[in-house]
């Protein structure tokens, strides 16, 4: 009867790790293809040429193919053709997307495999075709771009406002950065005013009249979906430069809606990782634990009832079986708590993170501190949560890559700038040799730190180690 039960029991926990793993596989997936269009988007600059956003293309979509290291791509644009350096010639074994750009057809993205290796469709063509939409937008505003050239105050418009754009502010913030810009290279920027609608937000500039009527708008879409406008206003007497003043206010438009989409995409990748996280933690809390568990019991009955029956040689095998599932038992806890922080929504920023360096002390046995220099107060559980992520990534990778035999976490607020710094004596980065690529956790904590506003910096401390540093207003 023990073996059945230990049988069904060994069965159940095969089937739910299989289930787990199913899970993680798809949201790897997921996360792959998102990363890709989010690195495109991010590295599309408009002062990159062809040649450079092509190169762009390849570095991260063949990547994100199911068969990387035997995928290569071609584009073709204007009857020039750009290819991945691995691609081969001879392949003809493909999934192919039409370039169009203002309503011509300019060329073609090809993802070549080979022959015997089969394509997920339509998972592919599918990023195929957003890839080649996003090269589309990308060309017609390179082509908008060159066209403003001709103007000064609408190319130093543009740039300051991509600039601004480009450092990560808050939506607040952003809106001020195009008013600041955006007016002055108007045709009377001393009588101009502008309003930007965001998703049922206001933003007006400092001058601005709402008994004004004469205006230019443009529509912000993102994702195909409307989330608002930009308008710029004049006194009723006062003519706009159209077409030229339209365009300019087109173009800024569309720089919002891409900035947008990035915030956009940042945050789908951090609800996909805390997705992830949590669905491993509910697994490893509600059925891998408590299925050790059950072993546990077993082999400690099991252990009584050999000795019972006189084979001790036997029931100290039953004994260390039994201890050995009450120690997994306590390290899928462990795992458990880091990835479903409890101490966080019930106790606050603080203390989840004084319950996170005391257990990693536990776990690891090398001294970590948490130092608060004041009384920090995090309303905002998406805030402490982001906080809370960062650092948690910093301490494991500075364990797990790092060598690290002391940590220290500090926690201060002051005059309205949040500061967290996680500390290391581990090996850092090498001296006189470029930081290291960052891999997904990395990434995904700059992503984290963008959602916050945040500054994130990784400093290399002179007596060794690794200092991750954030800082962010909170006033």
């Amino acid at each position: 009867m023990g073996n059945m039960d230990e049988s069904a029991i060994e069965t159940r926990v095969a089937a739910d790790a299989g289930e787990a793993a199913d899970t993680g596989q798809v949201l790897h997936e997921r996360l792959k293809e998102i990363t890709c269009l989010y690195e495109i988007r991010r590295g599309m600059g408009l002062e990159l040429s062809v040649d450079e956003v092509c190169e762009q293309v390849f570095e991260h979509l063949v990547p994100a193919m199911q068969f990387p290291e035997m995928a290569s791509a071609v584009i073709e644009l204007d009857g020039t053709a750009f290819a991945s350096r691995n691609h081969s010639g001879r392949v003809t074994h493909l999934l192919q997307s039409t370039i169009r750009v203002n309503g011509k057809i300019r060329g073609h993205l090809q993802v070549f495999y080979p022959p015997e290796k089969p394509f997920l469709v339509p998972e592919e063509q599918r990023l195929i075709d957003a890839v080649a939409s996003d090269l589309e937008m990308w060309l017609e505003r390179k082509e908008i771009d060159e066209a403003l050239r001709e103007r000064l105050k609408e190319i130093t418009c543009l740039y300051e406002i991509r600039r601004g754009l480009g450092q990560e502010l808050s939506i607040d913030r952003a809106c001020q950065q195009v008013f600041e810009h955006l007016l002055p290279a108007m045709q009377f920027p001393e009588l101009a005013s502008g309003v930007i609608e965001l998703g049922g937000r206001r933003f007006v500039s400092a001058n601005h009249s709402e008994r004004r009527t004469h205006e230019l708008r443009s529509e912000i879409n993102v994702n195909n979906k409307s989330r608002g406008c930009l308008r710029v206003f004049y006194p009723d007497d006062k003519p706009f430069l159209v077409p030229e003043e339209q365009r300019l206010i087109d173009a800024v438009s569309t720089d919002l809606e891409r900035w947008l989409e990035r915030k956009l995409l940042e945050q789908t990748l951090v609800s996909i990782a805390e997705e992830h996280q949590r669905t491993l933690g509910q697994e490893l809390h509600d059925n891998l634990g408590q299925q050790i568990a059950a072993i546990g019991y077993q082999a400690k009955a099991l252990e009584k009832k050999i000795t019972a029956s006189g084979s001790s040689d036997v029931a100290t095998i039953a004994a260390a079986i039994a201890a050995q599932a009450q120690t997994a038992v306590m390290q899928c806890k462990q795992l458990a708590q880091g990835l479903l922080p409890f101490e966080l929504e019930t106790k606050g920023l603080t203390a989840a993170l004084q319950a996170f360096a005391s257990r990693i002390a536990a776990t690891y046995k090398i001294p970590f501190d948490f130092v608060c220099k004041n009384d920090v107060v995090i309303n905002d559980n998406n805030v402490a949560l982001n906080l809370y992520r960062i650092a948690q990534e910093a301490a494991n990778n500075a364990i797990r890559h790092g060598g690290t035999q002391h940590l220290r976490i500090s926690l201060a607020s002051e005059h309205g700038v949040l500061r967290m710094s996680i500390i290391d004596n581990g090996r850092g980065f090498a001296a006189g040799k470029p930081v290291p690529t960052p891999g997904m956790g990395i990434k995904i904590m700059k992503y984290r730190a963008r959602q916050l506003g945040a500054t994130l910096h990784f400093l290399r401390r002179p007596e060794g180690g690794v200092e991750v540093r954030l800082e962010m207003r909170t006033v």
